[in-house]
């Protein structure tokens, strides 16, 4: 084997690389939303409502970025359901289970 059938050889290996990525990528971008709205159905038909508000915080989590795979509307029909969840469970629009209480302001002498 020479060293002009290993460029070759890694240039084919760097190229299917990239085409691999697309199409995991692409995979990606229709199966993660599908099966997000598949979940929240689940979830909502067996009264789950706090698990669908719980599965916001993975979906707006920096560390997974599952949102960058929505579409805008995909992710407004998504925070509809969030907040009917949400709602539902007795929790505010954002998910908290208590209201945040406002810091009283103290008097200084």
């Amino acid at each position: 084997k020479t060293s002009l059938d290993d460029k070759e050889s890694s240039g084919i290996n760097a190229e299917y690389g990239v085409e691999r990525r697309e199409q995991l990528e692409s995979l990606r971008r229709v199966c993660i939303p599908s099966t997000t709205f598949l979940l929240v159905n689940v979830l909502t038909e067996s009264g789950q409502d706090a698990a669908v508000v719980e599965l916001a915080d993975y979906l707006a989590s920096e560390q997974y970025q599952l949102y960058t795979l929505f579409t805008k509307e995909e992710l407004r029909k998504f925070l509809v359901r969030v907040y009917e969840s949400s709602i539902r469970c007795g929790c505010d629009p954002l998910g908290f289970n208590e209201p945040v209480a406002e810091e009283q302001p103290t008097e200084e002498n």
